[in-house]
């Protein structure tokens, strides 16, 4: 786990991440809709990434805690963020990506 934690803090991700907020949050006036969108677009992937490094943290230190460490934490946790995060703010109906990562985190807390 220490090595996945070590990658991403020398990439600076989380730095790199703020920058680019604050500099779309200067510009967002002045830019167009495309360009407003396109930066979004871009912020959104660079979070994903990260995101999927934590993920990979996340199971790799469930994995290092034994077949039963963490579950309450991931459950307590992980698991209601899960289920509210992916909501579309418009519809308010989960994404389908929510099933897939509910799943992975069954998965991690069942050692499946």
């Amino acid at each position: 786990m220490a090595d996945g934690l070590r990658r991403l803090v020398s990439t600076e991700s989380g730095r790199v991440l703020q920058e680019k907020l604050e500099s779309w949050y200067q510009d967002y006036e002045i830019n167009s809709c495309d360009q407003n969108l396109n930066r979004c677009c871009e912020i959104i992937e660079m979070n994903s990434v990260i995101q999927g490094q934590l993920f990979t943290i996340l199971n790799e230190t469930a994995r290092e805690g034994g077949h039963y460490a963490g579950v309450e934490t991931i459950k307590s946790r992980l698991l209601p963020w899960l289920g509210t995060c992916f909501s579309s703010a418009i519809s308010g109906r989960p994404f389908e990506t929510n099933l897939s990562l509910t799943q992975v985190c069954r998965k991690i807390i069942l050692r499946e």
